[in-house]
């Protein structure tokens, strides 16, 4: 089995435009073959990035997200794709804007993703929230688990900022950005998202709305 963590940032020039007028500006892919289990996070993997400013437009980061996941099915028996908000986002634009650019059909891309096998933390917290939406994003979940003494990896900014790191041309903070994405999410699925669904279960309560 692999585990393939997957992440996209975008440009949206204006708030309202979100999904139909938005750009793909950089991707990660952070692809674990290690064994499925706490241990695993001691393994440093260094993930795929792939940016804009290194020259790439954005058919040439779609296409190689596409690539590098359709090699990734191609190679082992059993693959899974990783992340956070990917079901209602992530993986939707992607299939949108390669089927734009013409990477392939969209009954390739479709078939192809549903070949994989997928996990969506943004969902799966549902469960430790009361099934709230309401509260429930990944700066709020490295908050709350910060409290608890989960020790969770570093979270310097959300994905609100990336439109303004962009337009001042401090690409470094969204590569950070993105790098943090996939160790948390690397993070989530190894460790932090049993513990607190646990911790939702003793308490009672959602755990992160105010």
């Amino acid at each position: 089995m692999v585990r393939v963590y997957f992440d996209l940032e975008t440009y949206r020039p204006n708030k309202e435009g979100a999904f139909t007028e938005e750009r793909v500006i950089s991707a990660g892919l952070l692809i674990d073959e290690t064994p499925n289990c706490e241990d695993s996070l001691k393994t440093n993997i260094e993930p795929i990035l792939l940016f804009e400013w290194d020259g790439l437009n954005e058919c040439d980061i779609v296409s190689r997200v596409h690539n590098r996941i359709k090699e990734t099915l191609a190679n082992h028996r059993f693959t899974v794709v990783i992340g956070f908000n990917i079901l209602r986002f992530d993986i939707p634009l992607m299939i949108c804007r390669c089927s734009h650019h013409s990477v392939e059909t969209h009954e390739v891309l479709s078939k192809m993703w549903n070949n994989c096998f997928t996990i969506d933390y943004f969902q799966q917290l549902l469960v430790a929230n009361k099934n709230y939406f309401k509260g429930l994003s990944c700066s709020k979940v490295i908050e709350i688990s910060r409290q608890l003494g989960l020790k969770p990896p570093s979270y310097t900014a959300s994905g609100g900022s990336v439109k303004d790191s962009y337009d001042q041309g401090k690409y470094n903070e969204i590569e950070e950005h993105l790098k943090e994405d996939l160790r948390i999410v690397r993070w989530l699925d190894l460790y932090g998202a049993k513990r607190l669904i646990e911790m939702s279960v003793k308490q009672g309560k959602p755990m992160f709305q105010e």
